[in-house]
């Protein structure tokens, strides 16, 4: 039977690590400690300093995704109400230039009535003078 040889190999490890380090050390194991200590703090903190990179980078690239979104929606927004507002000038300019041409009809159509009026109250005043005068019509 195979036997699963994880364990050794992890013990024989340790014990290359811990020799290397006592080596190290010159054959203090308080001076090994501390050197391992320091490695160790040294390692998690390189780790830590690259998952924060990692994360934010990815936040980074999450916050200017959103930014590009909310620019992007700012922009359609101007131009939707650009264009409402040019609607409703255009629409305010037909409505402007429809009453000037009714206001100018009425205007016209009450000169028109003002000289009819005129012409006949011109020939009916001509009349009674034309008869006072002893003119005939």
């Amino acid at each position: 039977m195979s036997k699963n040889r994880t364990g050794l190999y992890a013990a024989l490890a340790a014990a290359g690590v811990g020799g290397y380090y006592l080596y190290r050390a010159g054959g203090d194991p308080k001076a090994a400690k501390q050197e391992i200590k320091h490695d160790a703090d040294v390692a998690r903190k390189k780790v830590r300093t690259d998952n924060a990179e990692r994360a934010g980078e990815k936040v980074g690239s999450e916050a200017g995704a959103y930014i590009d979104e909310a620019v992007s929606n700012a922009r359609t927004q101007v131009q939707d109400a650009s264009n409402h507002a040019s609607g409703l000038a255009q629409e305010s300019l037909d409505k402007i230039n429809e009453a000037r041409q009714d206001a100018s009809a009425k205007i016209k159509a009450n000169i028109d009535k003002f000289d009819q009026t005129v012409e006949q109250k011109t020939s009916e005043a001509k009349g009674s003078l034309s008869r006072w005068w002893g003119g005939s019509k």
